[in-house]
């Protein structure tokens, strides 16, 4: 009952916003089947309610996807039918996909560079704090050092593990629609793959 709410949301406007708690996920695979792309988004600490603002994507990739999308929600409300192959251990599920979306759209929102010059300058407190305290109480010395050590050290691995978390992020996205299926009811096929 949920996705019938959210599907008749993106009714081919050319922007749709959606508040929502909780259903992040399901929300971007479903935007993502009907030919929108996420452009911003604001999430209230307090309550836990998300807003999500989509734009229709034009192209003809995301047309041709809302398209079958639409076909299929119309004739037995599988929004997700061309986007699931069938049954096979190695298919990527809409919600994994759209997982993988929203964490690249995460990290391009989040620069790598504000999050070292964060970790830098807790090291430099910790580190500050932490000769303070040799004069003055060691055993706080050791664990502001310590926090000292931990952000060097985020700062040295961090933006490689970003890196790899982003490359995966992209596979995962290109297997999904690589294993897209373009396939009718009526004996009429529109084609494998994507595109």
């Amino acid at each position: 009952m949920r996705d019938q709410r959210t599907v008749a949301l993106f009714d081919g406007s050319p922007e749709v916003e959606v508040v929502t708690q909780g259903r992040v996920i399901p929300v971007m695979a479903i935007a993502h089947e009907l030919g929108y792309v996420l452009t911003a988004h604001r999430i209230r600490p307090q309550t836990g309610i998300s807003a999500f603002t989509f734009v229709r994507d034009d192209g003809e990739s995301a047309r041709r996807r809302a398209a079958w999308t639409r076909y299929h929600y119309g004739i037995n409300g599988a929004w997700w039918a061309t986007a699931t192959p069938g049954p096979s251990p190695h298919a990527i599920s809409p919600m994994r996909a759209a997982e993988a979306r929203f964490g690249l759209y995460l990290y391009q929102q989040r620069p790598i560079g504000r999050y070292l010059r964060a970790a830098g300058a807790l090291v430099a407190v910790a580190a500050a704090a932490g000769v303070w305290f040799l004069l003055t109480a060691w055993p706080g010395a050791v664990v502001c050092l310590g926090i000292a050590l931990l952000g060097g050290a985020t700062m040295l691995w961090g933006p490689r593990w970003r890196a790899r978390r982003e490359a995966e992020f992209r596979r995962t996205l290109e297997e999904f629609e690589r294993q897209r299926v373009f396939w009718s009811y009526d004996g009429r096929e529109g084609g494998g793959g994507f595109g």
